[in-house]
């Protein structure tokens, strides 16, 4: 690597991770908060969220909006776009869910320890559901919820296309393993960007990524027109701008995030080039003018 190169990459770690200070506290988006069956959420958390267009349906307002969004878009493309079938849930509807669809594997002839095991594939236990979050999402081209949804158009554009909205396809196939529930191509949940993309691109579910945060602690992302800084913490502590981020991940720390435009990037590093620029033409000015005085001296 040679030394300008070197100097440049120096230059941009710099001005990305140079923060401007305005604030000592932080608010937390909880917008990577992950909820499993080992990572619960208490039964009296409600998140604060706004209602879906003229529905009866409830969502994280970020989330919301990039729904509509969303599509719109897809209806455009496609000339259809699949129904919202569920969002909010609370831990009391939850648990009704869960109970209804065990009783109703009893009722038809399955063991009652079966019936759980298969009920839990599917559907969280009360406190382990995203819809909790209120940034999960539920589609259907029916009002069922099956597998074969990834089989239609609509599905096959939502894998693709969700995480330019902001969304992952929440429990992948073949992710169960870390996921603890079965595939689910209609379930998704919003993290936003650049997380999305960071999922999408690496085929990971958020466990995954959460677990990868906090093994390597630090990670920088560069988009078509921004460059991410995030790391992982116990406890975020400093400063923060409105440029910057934190989530509780609801499992031991927090992972906080800084976005600079390339922009604004650039002119930073312009600048320092210009102002190195001229020290050097200063000190280049100094030297000349040393030795001429060095030379005049000689001269008498």
């Amino acid at each position: 690597m040679s030394k300008a190169w070197t100097a440049v990459t120096a230059l941009v770690l710099a001005a990305v991770m140079s923060v401007p200070v305005l604030a000592d506290t932080f608010v937390d988006t909880g917008i990577l908060r992950l909820v499993n069956s080992s990572h619960r959420i208490s039964k009296d958390f409600v998140p604060e969220m706004v209602q879906y267009k003229n529905t009866s349906y409830y969502l994280n307002d970020e989330a919301a909006a990039s729904l509509a969004r969303m599509l719109a878009d897809m209806e455009e493309e496609l000339g259809e776009a699949p129904m919202v079938v569920s969002t909010y849930r609370s831990y009391e509807r939850q648990e009704e869910v869960y109970n209804r669809d065990v009783n109703s594997a009893v009722e038809s002839g399955v063991d009652i320890a079966d019936a759980i095991k298969g009920t839990s594939r599917y559907i969280a236990l009360p406190g382990a559901s995203e819809h909790q979050t209120a940034l999960a999402v539920d589609l259907s081209n029916d009002g069922s919820l099956e597998e074969n949804f990834i089989e239609t158009e609509a599905g096959v554009w939502i894998k693709e296309n969700c995480h330019n909205y902001g969304f992952v396809v929440r429990y992948p196939k073949e992710k169960e393993k870390y996921t603890g529930i079965g595939y689910e191509p209609w379930h998704i949940r919003y993290l936003g960007q650049p997380f999305s993309d960071i999922l999408y691109e690496n085929d990971w579910c958020l466990e995954e990524f959460i677990a990868h945060m906090k093994r390597n602690k630090y990670m920088l992302w560069i988009d078509d027109s921004n460059i991410w800084t995030m790391y992982f913490t116990e406890e975020p502590k400093g400063v923060f701008d409105s440029n910057t981020a934190v989530s509780d991940t609801n499992s031991g720390g927090y992972i906080v995030t800084s976005r600079r435009s390339k922009s604004s990037l650039i002119s930073v590093i312009d600048n320092d080039l210009k102002a190195r620029k001229d020290m050097q033409l200063k000190l280049y000015t100094m030297i000349c003018e040393n030795m001429s005085q060095q030379s005049d001296g000689q001269a008498e």
